[in-house]
């Protein structure tokens, strides 16, 4: 399936490739044909569709999380509460999805969900070697990806954790 806006994407390889313009170390994106670039920002959309998301849907026959209804956050930088209206995709959102993409592109078999297995592990002095001396594993969905929509993803849910509080 071709990538439809806001059915199966949040964003457009046009808005993907006005973004990467401004941003470093984007080669691999830039030397993609249009065909990968829209299958990378469908498999985004749906990796970064696949939170907890504060507010409700606008609809339930949409395909996608977002636009959402009752969508309200407390913005740290500018000190008072965000609410995003019904009718918009958040740019946190889209930046999420441009960035998830170029991950995928850039991190082969990513979502193959291989597993590692080590030839030997030693405790003592501690050493680990594996089949293809690979000890380190890529993130699915590393910080650039999480942090502009952290603000987004209801607390204690998807993954992030519990709210602690603390009284008085």
């Amino acid at each position: 399936m071709a990538l439809v806006l806001n059915t199966n994407s949040y964003v457009t390889v046009a808005d993907a490739d006005t973004y990467f313009d401004t941003r470093i170390d984007t080669a691999q994106w830039v030397v993609l044909g249009d065909t990968i670039k829209e299958q990378a920002l469908v498999t985004a959309t749906q990796l970064v569709d696949d939170n907890a998301w504060i507010g409700s849907a606008v609809s339930p026959s949409q395909a996608l999380a977002w636009p959402r209804k009752a969508a309200t956050y407390p913005d740290d930088r500018l000190g008072y509460q965000i609410t995003i209206p019904e009718d918009e995709i958040p740019e946190r959102v889209k930046v999420a999805v441009f960035e998830q993409a170029l991950h995928l592109v850039n991190n082969e078999d990513l979502l193959t969900e291989t597993t590692q297995t080590f030839e030997s592990i030693s405790v003592g002095s501690i050493s680990l070697s594996d089949s293809n001396g690979d000890v380190t594993r890529t993130s699915i969905r590393p910080s650039l990806v999480m942090k502009p929509i952290r603000p987004l993803i209801r607390r204690g849910s998807g993954g992030m954790g519990s709210s602690w509080w603390r009284s008085n």
